[in-house]
């Protein structure tokens, strides 16, 4: 019985193992690039300045007009579930634009 011929014949393996000893290495950590903590702080800072800024200008449209949307947004909703269920897409976006206008609505109705 002969012996079984190499999977790879000796020049490819030899081939193979020079060029990987060529391949770049993988780069050292440089110094440049901030640590975990000054990320951490720094993200930090931002969430701050971001809680801190005012959201609460009124909307730019009357309180008639985001109740005709709000009513209009419901009726597109009711003809739609007939055909989808609650979690389609389109039935979230109106869901997503309902809250939007009923917060709108709360910011004219408050002092």
């Amino acid at each position: 019985m002969s012996p079984t011929p190499p999977i790879f014949p000796r020049p490819c393996l030899t081939l193979t193992l020079a060029l990987a000893a060529c391949a770049p290495h993988a780069p050292l950590p440089t110094t440049d690039a901030p640590s975990l903590e000054q990320r951490l702080f720094d993200l930090e800072h931002r969430v701050e300045r971001l809680e801190a800024r005012s959201f609460g200008e009124p909307p730019y449209r009357n309180k008639a007009e985001i109740q005709a949307h709000i009513r209009a947004l419901e009726e597109e909703r009711s003809k739609l579930l007939i055909s989808y269920t609650v979690q389609h897409p389109a039935i979230k976006d109106i869901d997503r634009k309902l809250m939007i206008l009923d917060s709108q609505l709360k910011m004219l109705e408050s002092p």
